[in-house]
């Protein structure tokens, strides 16, 4: 134990902020960085990590403002990583300063700050924080800037769905598939639009091209099968629905689906048992 007290004593004051970043202690390495900065050479190979590791710090500590300029000091520096322009682009977020996300998520991206790309990247980063109405605000720039990028569109009909402006989601969806019309989540999120207004004959082409274009995916497959069993094709509603739960077992409203179905085949065991399962899974939730 001694040797150990004794190399801690002899650590710099870098090293030891050093350790508590691995450890997750990190309002301690934020102690740490900030004195080591003190004393370390401007671009030294050690300035650099402690100026990158005090932002990530003080951003892992919610401390979303204090981390900005460090950050941006970061990003600026010539050992920039794209953690630190995303954590960057997502404090700016956090603080309400969509233009300077704009900034770092065009650094993070590769982009030009004043290109479509890069409005149309800070609205998806946006959207993944709730931040709904701003992140229309910049897919809308994205399009006077560029108005056929692809998914400024998409991502308008997702916060209009979002909001149940269910015409405004299908406006803008139909617009998405204009410009991109081997896009199987538009596709998917159009026959979502129709279903909210119980327009099935409407939703089932949309979702069938979804499954077509991504048979990997299984929420399409899912809304297809509730369309079916609404129409009452009952047997495709069954097909539809068993190759559902084949790619996501644990799906609650597959099970409830497949149930509704075998109970309107006449199959009374096979949809006890589909609603046993529907019961377990949503007891789990």
């Amino acid at each position: 134990m001694l040797p150990v007290l004794l190399m801690l004593m002899q650590a710099s004051e870098h090293e030891k902020a050093l350790a508590s970043y691995k450890r997750h202690q990190f309002a301690e390495a934020v102690s740490g960085f900030t004195e080591a900065l003190k004393t370390e050479s401007t671009g030294s190979l050690e300035y650099e990590e402690s100026v990158l590791l005090l932002g990530q710090s003080l951003y892992l500590e919610s401390k979303y403002k204090d981390s900005i300029p460090w950050l941006e000091k970061s990003v600026a520096g010539k050992s920039s990583t794209p953690e630190a322009a995303y954590m960057l682009g997502n404090a700016c977020i956090l603080t309400q300063q969509p233009e300077d996300a704009v900034r770092a998520f065009a650094t993070l991206f590769q982009v030009s700050p004043k290109s479509a790309a890069a409005h149309l990247t800070t609205a998806q980063m946006l959207l993944h924080q709730d931040v709904d109405a701003e992140a229309a605000r910049q897919a809308k720039l994205a399009l006077e800037i560029d108005r056929r990028i692809p998914e400024a569109h998409f991502l308008l009909g997702e916060v209009a769905i979002l909001h149940a402006q269910i015409d405004d989601a299908i406006v803008e969806l139909k617009k998405e598939l204009e410009i991109n019309p081997g896009y199987a989540m538009a596709y998917y999120r159009l026959g979502d639009a129709y279903s909210r207004r119980e327009m099935w004959d409407e939703a089932m082409g949309p979702l069938e091209r979804s499954v077509w274009l991504n048979p990997n995916y299984s929420a399409p497959f899912i809304l297809l099968g509730k369309g079916y069993l609404k129409k009452k094709e009952l047997a495709n509603a069954d097909g539809v629905l068993r190759h559902a739960l084949q790619l996501d077992p644990q799906n609650v409203s597959a099970h409830y689906l497949l149930g509704q179905t075998l109970m309107q085949l006449g199959k009374t065991e096979a949809a006890q048992k589909e609603m046993d399962r529907y019961k377990e899974l949503k007891g789990d939730q």
